[in-house]
């Protein structure tokens, strides 16, 4: 199940026992969120510091800002230093970077019947489908591409 998806499982299930208030009111719903145990810092994984779950009052409207249960934050890394027992919010999580800046990685180039790989270093960090400007170890030209979930560098002609 996506995260959206037990998101949205969450709030009718908050729904339902009256947690939530009705569309346009102003209350909020108390729930038990998950926080981090200790100090994490931007890059590290919150799960590996470790979390505990904590009661918050939490407006219906802004329900949908928060993570909402521990299976969020699977493969997600702080984007922010977050603060222990404080609940965490989705835009202060980000994917683990596929490629990372000077650390070599495979440029693959594909065309119906042909594949071309070769060695590249990146000029920046990128997440998977991200565009990415890396440059070729053998012939020195800065090229671009898109990073994709195996590390790798997806490059094309266009």
């Amino acid at each position: 199940m996506t995260a959206i998806a037990r998101l949205a499982r969450n709030v009718l299930a908050a729904a339902a026992l009256g947690l939530v208030p009705a569309a346009g009111s102003a209350g909020a719903a108390d729930l038990n969120l998950p926080v981090p145990t200790a100090v994490v810092y931007p890059g590290q994984s919150v799960l590996e510091r470790g979390v505990i779950s904590a009661r918050f009052s939490v407006p219906g409207n802004q329900l949908s800002a928060y993570v909402v249960e521990e299976g969020m934050l699977k493969d997600r890394l702080a984007r922010r230093t977050l603060l222990p027992n404080q609940p965490i919010l989705l835009s202060d999580l980000k994917s683990p970077d596929a490629v990372t800046v000077g650390q070599a990685t495979t440029l693959v180039y594909r065309e119906e019947g042909l594949l071309i790989t070769g060695k590249g270093i990146p000029l920046q960090s990128a997440q998977a489908g991200q565009a990415v400007r890396v440059r070729n170890i053998d012939s020195g030209v800065t090229i671009s591409g898109v990073a994709t979930e195996d590390g790798s560098i997806e490059v094309s002609s266009r």
